[in-house]
């Protein structure tokens, strides 16, 4: 696999999907104003506001749109699990899909980091090429991803992100995945009128 080929994840709720299809994909700052349907910790939504990206084209983390290396996130178990104020179950999240390749054809500016961007230990890059080496694809392709004694840090590791400065255009997300065939056809629906139409797939392994 290129780097260009790397697959992007970004879970969302639902009912965000209306405006995300005519906006494209805001960064947290930007979509605040729009009263978007949150499915994070708000105190780790809080601390994004102030986290400083060290890097090019700088900021604080919440000025980017953010994506995950791999499906089934600890923060997706976090809501499986119910440990997440008012989140909805897992049937109303869905993950829009892109590449790293869609993102640099269009010359969006970003960044990506090793592991949780909160993390005191974290190290942010601007150089895509470096992805193969920072970013832990064994943990990445593990179906565990829990703090073990040999990899005290594999949770975090399995939260990097790769960011997306300001926002995300709708006609970079290549893939929606969805719970069930239920919210496929609700998808489908949405998209009916959209100028983009991404492929919609039932991908029942990519939750809890």
């Amino acid at each position: 696999m290129t780097v260009k080929e790397i697959s992007l994840y970004h879970l969302t709720h639902i009912q965000n999907l209306e405006g995300i299809i005519a906006s494209g994909l805001l960064c947290d700052k930007k979509a605040q104003g729009r009263s978007p349907r949150s499915i994070a910790y708000p105190h780790l939504k809080a601390k994004r506001q102030n986290c400083r990206v060290p890097l090019a084209p700088g900021g604080v983390v919440a000025d980017y749109a953010p994506f995950h290396f791999a499906p089934c996130s600890p923060m997706l178990y976090a809501i499986f699990k119910g440990y997440v104020p008012n989140a909805p179950g897992q049937s109303q999240i869905v993950y829009l899909v892109t590449t790293v390749g869609q993102v640099l054809e269009r010359g969006l500016p970003c960044v990506f980091t090793d592991r949780h961007p909160l993390s005191p230990s974290v190290r942010f890059y601007n150089n895509p090429d470096l992805l193969p080496q920072v970013i832990r694809w064994d943990i990445m392709r593990s179906e565990y991803w829990h703090d073990t004694w040999e990899i005290p840090n594999r949770k975090s590791l399995r939260q990097a992100e790769f960011l997306v400065h300001d926002y995300l255009p709708w006609e970079c997300v290549v893939m929606i995945g969805v719970y069930d065939s239920s919210m496929l056809q609700h998808v489908q629906s949405l998209l009916q009128n959209a100028p983009h139409k991404p492929v919609v797939q039932v991908c029942r392994r990519w939750y809890y």
